[in-house]
């Protein structure tokens, strides 16, 4: 699905436009999802979303943390049920030694890593889940997890108003 289809599905049919921000911010934060969902579509929905006042910035980025952190609890608690059998498998036994210096620096900086982990593409669906199967606290994990989105859901304002600026 291209992006201009997507922008000419939204400026049809403006009403769903929360919707596909929540269905894209949560894809992205999703394990199984966010691997091959890129951060730049979502973000380009919320400039296009922006700059033709089919939603305001202040519900774009709330309901964009809304769907990261959906997303970023299901990929928690994923972690925490199947977790530990996925990484039993033979391929993760083949690279036990990598794993246990990720296992490290999980136990070594806990819920700062979900903080971090939300403002690196390529590690955002990752940090959940690989939470999820360490001994981490769920209430500390969904604490640290809501500072990290509403952060990422400011950040996302001054990037829409900034870089959709230009584009208009």
């Amino acid at each position: 699905m291209s992006l201009e289809k997507i922008q000419e599905y939204l400026s049809l049919n403006p009403e769903y436009a929360w919707l596909l921000v929540f269905a894209f911010a949560f894809g992205e934060s999703m394990i199984i999802t966010g691997a091959f969902l890129p951060s730049a579509i979502l973000f380009s929905i919320c400039i296009y979303l922006y700059n033709t006042d089919i939603l305001s910035i202040y519900m774009i980025a709330s309901v964009a943390v809304i769907g990261a952190h959906l997303g970023d609890l299901a990929g928690f608690f994923l972690g925490k049920t199947i977790g530990p059998n996925i990484i039993n498998l033979k391929f993760f036994q083949k690279r036990q030694k990598a794993i246990n210096r990720v296992e490290k620096f999980l136990d070594r900086f806990g819920p700062y890593t979900v903080i971090l982990g939300r403002f690196i593409p390529a590690i955002r669906p990752l940090t959940p889940f690989l939470l999820g199967i360490t001994d981490l606290n769920s209430i500390k994990f969904y604490r640290a997890d809501v500072v990290a989105c509403l952060a990422w859901g400011i950040a996302l304002i001054l990037l829409v108003i900034s870089v959709g600026s230009i584009f208009e």
